[in-house]
């Protein structure tokens, strides 16, 4: 089941991450350009959005199927675990070479800890603090989605229950994942347990719920057609919040509201889906293309993002203008990460991908010879 538009919003958000982690290793940008590249962040969120309406399609198709949990489980694992397996290991060996480049000696950072790497190894980091964004680069979102992975079973039987294609059910689902939410931020603010932008309870599931939940949404909606409207509409319901989420995100600074700024991200985001949904023109080869390998991009991206333009962009601070080497690096970084995509999509993704479809297959075997 290849939706375009759904590649295309994958590719979208992939050049948001993209765009945010260059800007911040480029000095000196102006106001604009700095509060437009920072909300790249919500890519991320736009990623949440795009892979729980998703999981609702694959879980619908597969309804039928003998011990789908397990082959759930399957099809997750290899689809996330081989890529982000590699950066592990990838992200250590470029430390070793930093370490030289800085210390004239190789020099193991105290962040490869036992601890560490086996909550990496286990997805486990989004539930432990030192662990969770640290050993891979980015890699707190794909703790907190592999831990929605676990609870997504479970909700998709809920809402299928409760839902059942009702417009306001489908408000009332979306409220209950953000409430939910709201009441345990709550909780642990009363017990001195803040949330700051960034920092672990803003990264944990516990926050980023309720854009699942908004995903979740999304797929109960669509079968009614409830959503085919003119696509201006949606052009502007999503300008329109975007908007109001960047304004909170500059103007208050008032740490509790990154709690709210990601779920009305997430809901500007199911009006960008319908606007590529309805506009096939959209949907470039190219847009599409990132958007499959988007995955890999995420992982490999920092290495060109952060840590070339980070080496670079300080040298020719005094030869480039600031926006002008904003666009550059982005290029590169795109480039380059979309580069290392395509050979990990080759020997790496689609190999492992094979190898969880075989072992389905000789499940289905097994099965099959007990009967």
């Amino acid at each position: 089941m290849k939706l375009k538009y759904i590649d295309s919003i994958r590719g979208v958000a992939i050049l948001m991450v993209i765009l945010v982690h260059t800007s911040q290793r480029i000095i000196g940008l102006n106001f604009l350009t700095k509060w437009i590249a920072e909300y790249g962040q919500m890519g991320v969120q736009l990623f949440f959005v795009a892979s729980a309406y998703t999981l609702c399609l694959s879980a619908s198709y597969r309804e039928n199927e003998s011990e789908k949990i397990k082959k759930y489980a399957i099809r997750r694992f290899f689809r996330i675990a081989p890529i982000y397996y590699l950066g592990l290991l990838g992200y250590f060996v470029l430390s070793l070479i930093e370490s030289i480049y800085r210390n004239g000696d190789i020099v193991i950072p105290v962040k490869y800890s036992f601890e560490n790497i086996v909550s990496n190894l286990f997805f486990i980091h989004g539930f432990y603090s030192p662990a969770n964004n640290n050993i891979v680069p980015g890699g707190w979102s794909i703790g907190t989605e592999m831990a929605f992975y676990l609870v997504f079973p479970i909700l998709f039987f809920i809402a299928r229950k409760k839902i059942n294609e009702s417009f306001i059910n489908v408000a009332i689902w979306i409220a209950l994942g953000f409430f939910s939410s709201q009441i345990v931020l709550l909780i642990l603010k009363l017990n001195g347990i803040n949330i700051v932008n960034n920092n672990f309870v803003y990264f944990n599931l516990i926050n980023q719920i309720p854009v699942f939940f908004i995903g979740i949404g999304y797929y109960f909606i669509k079968p009614q057609d409830n959503l085919n409207y003119n696509w201006l509409f949606d052009l502007a319901a999503f300008i329109i919040l975007t908007i109001v989420s960047m304004y909170l995100w500059h103007k208050v600074r008032i740490s509790y509201l990154f709690s709210v700024i990601p779920f009305i991200s997430g809901l500007s985001f199911i009006f960008l889906m319908e606007v590529f949904r309805k506009k096939e023109f959209l949907n470039q080869n190219l847009l599409v293309r990132i958007g499959k390998v988007s995955y890999s991009m995420y992982i490999f991206h920092f290495i060109f993002a952060h840590t070339i333009t980070g080496y670079i962009s300080p040298k020719l601070v005094n030869v480039l203008n600031s926006e002008f080497s904003l666009i550059l690096f982005f290029v590169i970084a795109t480039l380059g990460s979309f580069g290392l995509a395509l050979f990990s999509e080759k020997y790496i993704e689609k190999p492992f991908i094979n190898l969880g479809k075989k072992i389905i297959s000789r499940l289905k075997t097994t099965v099959y010879n007990t009967v």
